[in-house]
């Protein structure tokens, strides 16, 4: 074979590889990227059943609704992960009703959009990224459904005002390193947690649990 004749191979494919490269199915996103608190439940959103070690773990993004981008979603396999993002509304009411059903108790004692009502029975409760917020009215409801990463930020910063104050662990969960000038002050599941860098964030955020178990045997 010519070195022509073999140039033309090696070229047709390159332009192979390319052109598959190009038709692969996107990858998912990466399961420590998510904004807002980690999957909640230990079932699929889609199927309802159990989710095992082989989840499918995505963030969503590129939504209709862009409210849902952001937002850390575990199935039991990839044909539910595609059934959800083809049509997410037939299935977001209900996996919201259960993260719901699963929160602990809400840290808040004031609407974060009315700020000098507080939140009794009759709060109207919404999810947004895995989180659960209550608000005072329909109105409130509606006015964080059109900002909600504003409000999100609002509410971590209460979360840091009421708890810091009283938070007693000196070292990071993560690294075990006391925390410093440079420590990283993380809001999850409703709690304060800090860290010694922002490397370590994702850890906190991936395995609340744990680091909330190490927050609170410090008290």
């Amino acid at each position: 074979m010519s070195i022509y004749s073999r140039f033309l191979v090696a070229v047709a494919s390159l332009a192979a590889l390319s052109s598959a490269a190009m038709t692969a199915a996107p990858t998912t996103s990466a399961p420590d990227t998510f904004l807002g608190d980690a999957y909640p439940l230990e079932t699929c959103s889609v199927s309802g059943e159990k989710l095992g070690a082989d989840a499918v773990t995505t963030v969503l993004s590129g939504m209709k609704d862009k409210n849902l981008d952001g937002t850390q979603i575990k199935f039991c396999c990839t044909k539910c992960e595609a059934s959800f993002k083809a049509d997410p509304a037939k299935y977001i009411e209900k996996m919201d009703a259960e993260i719901i059903k699963a929160a602990s108790a809400y840290p808040l004692k004031n609407c974060l959009v009315m700020k000098d009502e507080v939140i009794d029975d009759s709060a109207k409760t919404v999810v947004y990224q895995n989180r659960v917020y209550k608000l005072c009215c329909k109105k409130c409801v509606a006015r964080f459904t059109k900002d909600p990463a504003k409000y999100a930020k609002e509410y971590d910063a209460e979360i840091i005002k009421e708890q810091k104050p009283g938070y007693k662990l000196t070292t990071c969960p993560i690294s075990g390193k006391p925390l410093g000038e440079g420590a990283v002050d993380v809001v999850v599941s409703g709690r304060l947690v800090r860290t010694c860098c922002p490397g370590c964030v994702g850890p906190v955020k991936a395995d609340p649990k744990a680091a909330i178990a190490k927050v609170d045997a410090a008290k």
